[in-house]
């Protein structure tokens, strides 16, 4: 199916590039990536977003559009990247719906085929892994500005090459990009040794607010918006809170509750191999990947929550919360 969506690529004029809300390194990545690789071989190429980028990923680029329910598009192509359904396009799913010619990229399993023409590799550990190949087929001559944007979609979504998704294909695509001239030192400097003070200092509190289940096993951050603002921070600022809880000794599943609106939450769940956490999300209407999903709560969050934490003790063997 790649080559039918090089072939619908290279028949375009106009692309509008959309991926999942709330994107993270490997969406935004690999969007970037794909806008620079069209635009080097004469397509217009348009990224649509929600909301602002990310200020620790504004190094990608500046030139995208931000749209939501009324936005229109005059393309003819839309390229869908690192999303596995139209909801999950959150406002903007109309404005890919409407787009004569759809194409979609991913590398998720949860979520059915969609679009006139959709490539899935779930065995690639990112989306960006996968564009590499697409832009390969596209043009020899790939921008450094692109490699670099495919690089940080590669590194983000493996945790710097240290997730079980890994494989053999992810450090060759990784080796290729480096052959290709990017300074991945200035990526990881940027993504990963680069932190506000305050933002230590939060660490630490956030530390002490850490729920232990099922005899220390799974673990629960809740992290509302004004605890965070409390230190001059944004959920942006701060993507790597999943992995607090997790990373703490004997605990094999994390939940991260977040604030999404005034009525709902924000869970995302980590897992260290023990168990598929994207189906317990997507039994709250949500999904991901073994090791990293997320659904939206709403309603009695407290319930949702505790029902939460049983299905996973239950699945780890445990019979006390």
């Amino acid at each position: 199916m790649l080559g039918k969506i090089v072939e619908k690529l290279n028949k375009s004029k106009k692309v509008a590039i959309f991926t999942h809300l709330n994107p993270d390194g490997d969406a935004l990545g690999s969007s970037f990536a794909m806008k620079y690789v069209l635009e080097s071989i004469g397509k217009e190429a348009v990224i649509y977003l929600e909301k602002e980028l990310p200020a620790r990923f504004s190094y990608l680029g500046s030139e995208y559009v931000i749209g939501g329910e009324s936005t229109k598009s005059d393309a003819d192509t839309a390229l869908v990247l690192d999303c596995a359904t139209f909801e999950r396009m959150g406002t903007l799913a109309d404005t890919c719906r409407a787009v004569p010619c759809i194409l979609s990229v991913d590398h998720h399993y949860s979520g059915d085929s969609f679009g006139n023409w959709c490539h899935k590799e779930v065995a690639s550990a990112a989306t960006a892994q996968i564009v590499y190949k697409l832009a390969c087929r596209l043009t020899e001559d790939i921008p450094v500005a692109a490699c670099e944007a495919m690089y940080t979609g590669l590194s983000t979504d493996t945790g710097h090459f240290k997730y079980s998704n890994v494989t053999p294909e992810t450090f060759e695509t990784a080796a290729a990009l480096l052959s290709r001239g990017i300074n991945h030192r200035k990526i990881t400097e940027i993504l990963y040794d680069t932190v506000k003070y305050e933002k230590l200092i939060f660490m630490g509190k956030a530390a002490e607010r850490i729920e232990f289940f099922a005899g220390g096993r799974v673990a629960m951050l809740k992290c509302p918006e004004d605890f965070i603002g409390t230190y001059g921070l944004k959920y942006d600022d701060v993507e790597e809170l999943p992995n607090i809880a997790l990373s703490v000794v004997g605990v094999e599943v994390a939940i991260l509750v977040k604030d999404k609106d005034e009525t709902s939450k924000r869970v995302s769940l980590r897992g260290k191999d023990v168990l598929d956490v994207s189906r317990a999300a997507s039994m709250f209407g949500g999904g991901g990947h073994k090791n990293a999903a997320a659904f939206v709560a709403v309603g009695d969050v407290d319930a949702v929550l505790q029902k939460l934490v049983n299905i996973i003790t239950e699945n780890l063997g445990e019979t006390n919360v």
